[in-house]
């Protein structure tokens, strides 16, 4: 069949280093079925000039949008000036935020030609194929159409039983470098979570482990970053789980897979399999959302904490994986008390990211549909995020967004581990609390109504801890050693150093003793003074601060990998005895 219609597949991600699978699926479906199309991909931080105008020099005569919370207000603002510029052109919506309401989304806004709703493959493609042919749509399963005026609604798709009828969606990976890249092994959802569309679907389909197989074996040899998995639960069948993770193991790659898991499903073949894993290699998403057992069950969601915190203790002990874990303010029967309770419960985890999320109100979502039976109060325009329940105020909302972004600051960063824990430790009841506190720090210092470098928050949490309690050696060494881990260079003015001064020469001789940079520091052999210099860094530390955090004084070395840049690596000496060495 030769296409002589020009169909774009338009998408807006939420940011530069996303991509969109949707996209990919239904250009990769149509070019099996003998239709081409192309992929135009833009962020919603990109200018609304500059993506109509890529749009408008495509010269299409099909312009598709998958559509999206993200993007949907950018979506409504380009439509009615694309029909302006290109009024030929046939605009097609299709995606979550246009499969619910489909008939009044038409109804008010008539610059929208049809609606896909539902899975979106074979649809689309009966629909170009439909009007490749001038043929009517009537008989079009999941497709919404004008007619003499008049909004028509087909009835709906079923799923697509054999989900290897889909192709694989990348041809190459040239336009996806730094981005992460999106795959799904299965769809659907086993669960029946309130708030998540997911839910409505029911049971769960597979693409073949074969198939699977294959698309891992690509994305391995492609040495692809980031591979995430958008299952809504992989570990669902657990005898596949292990196959898949055990296939990525045995092909002994570099990239990254993330996965959305159920933790009440862990156990110890699926800890056993994830321990023989490489660090970098697996990361898991675990959403707890609440540890109220009341709202738990409100939402259907089964999963108590009691029943689940020793699953997620093992498996972030293991120290090989980064752990994620979400939590959702504004569920039923949590006010701010419930919610404290659930932040503190989670956080003592140790998870490497902690997600504090927000209820969304989804359309089609069943919390949606009982919002008013719950009092819940949320934006009327995307993402439809809650704004108050019976049970938590506005007020609560604004405390608990401050608190988010200092979770995001400090804790999901990494930069400020062992300070943080320090100060919790020491001087706070609980972690909710310190972030409370902080929060008002930061409010009173004007801190969230300017850009902040990332040097600058060190600073102001080394304020906070002079004006909240006595700044000890000990602290002073751990904000020391946490800057100089993660940046290392223009350490603040307020962190007391050691004068560098006093052992510079011991570091040359050091660096120039070829069996001692055998011995400890290997990857730099072979270079001179001046180039091992470039992957390097030192700081003298008044205590063992990768150790005991015993008195006494250490010198410390981060050496970046010339190899991998990505990859540092410390070692300690009491400074005497590398004194003594460097003689």
């Amino acid at each position: 069949m030769n296409n002589n219609i020009n169909i774009t597949l338009i998408a807006l991600n939420s940011r530069f280093i996303h991509s969109n699978l949707a996209v990919r699926y239904i250009r990769s479906y149509l070019n099996k079925k003998g239709i081409n199309s192309n992929i135009l991909e833009f962020s919603i931080n990109d200018s609304f000039d500059k993506i109509i105008k890529h749009i408008y020099l495509s010269h299409s005569k099909v312009l598709a949008f998958s559509c999206y919370i993200w993007n949907w207000e950018f979506i409504m603002k380009l439509g009615p000036s694309l029909k302006k510029i290109m009024p030929d052109s046939i605009i097609v919506l299709g995606g979550p935020e246009v499969s619910y309401d489909v008939e009044s989304t038409m109804k008010s806004n008539p610059w929208i030609d049809y609606i896909i709703f539902g899975e979106g493959e074979e649809t689309f493609y009966h629909f170009a194929d439909h009007l490749l042919k001038d043929k009517q749509y009537k008989n079009i399963e999941g497709l919404a159409y004008r007619s003499s005026g008049t909004v028509n609604v087909n009835n709906a798709r079923s799923p697509i039983a054999n989900l290897d009828e889909i192709p694989f969606p990348y041809d190459d990976f040239n336009d996806l470098e730094n981005k992460i890249i999106y795959y799904e092994t299965s769809r659907g959802c086993p669960f029946k979570c309130q708030y998540c569309l997911s839910s409505i679907e029911p049971g769960v389909r597979y693409f073949s482990l074969d198939r699977v197989f294959r698309d891992i074996d690509v994305f391995i040899s492609n040495n692809v970053k980031q591979v995430k998995l958008v299952d809504r639960t992989f570990n669902c069948n657990k005898k596949r789980s292990l196959e898949i993770m055990e296939h990525i193991l045995s092909r002994k790659g570099n990239t990254n897979f993330h996965f959305e898991i159920s933790a009440k499903l862990i156990d110890s073949d699926f800890l056993n399999t994830v321990k023989k894993a490489p660090k970098g290699i697996f990361q898991f998403e675990i959403g707890i959302q609440s540890t109220n057992v009341n709202t738990l069950e409100a939402i259907d969601r089964n999963e108590s904490f009691e029943e689940i915190k020793d699953n997620i203790s093992k498996i972030v002990e293991l120290g090989n994986c980064h752990i994620h874990l979400d939590l959702i303010a504004g569920l039923p029967y949590e006010d701010i008390k419930s919610f404290e309770r659930s932040f503190n419960n989670v956080y003592s985890l140790k998870p490497q990211m902690l997600q504090l999320g927000f209820l969304k109100l989804l359309r089609g979502s069943k919390l949606k549909m009982d919002a008013e039976k719950h009092g819940i109060v949320y934006n009327e325009h995307p993402p439809y995020e809650v704004l108050s329940t019976k049970w938590l105020s506005y007020d609560d909302i604004l405390d608990l967004k401050v608190i988010e972004e200092l979770v995001e600051i400090f804790n999901n960063s990494g930069r400020f581990e062992k300070s943080l824990e320090y100060l919790m430790k020491e001087h706070y009841c609980s972690p909710f609390d310190f972030f409370k506190e902080l929060g008002y720090f930061y409010l009173c210092n004007f801190a969230f109504d300017m850009p902040l470098k990332v040097a600058e928050h060190y600073e102001l949490l080394y304020k906070f801890a002079t004006q909240n309690t006595e700044v000890t050696t000990l602290f002073n060494e751990l904000i020391k050693f946490d800057f100089f881990k993660s940046i290392g260079s223009n350490m603040p003015s307020c962190i007391i150093r050691y004068d560098h001064s006093e052992i510079k020469n011991a570091v040359n001789n050091f660096l120039k003793n070829e069996e001692l940079i055998e011995n400890y520091m290997p990857e730099l052999k072979s270079m001179d003074v001046r180039q091992k210099m470039k992957y390097v860094r030192f700081e003298v530390f008044y205590v063992d601060v990768i150790g005991s955090l015993e008195e006494g004084k250490h010198i410390v070395f981060n050496i970046k990998n010339p190899m991998d840049n990505t990859e540092n690596r410390l070692i300690s000496f009491d400074l005497n005895e590398f004194l003594k060495l460097s003689r």
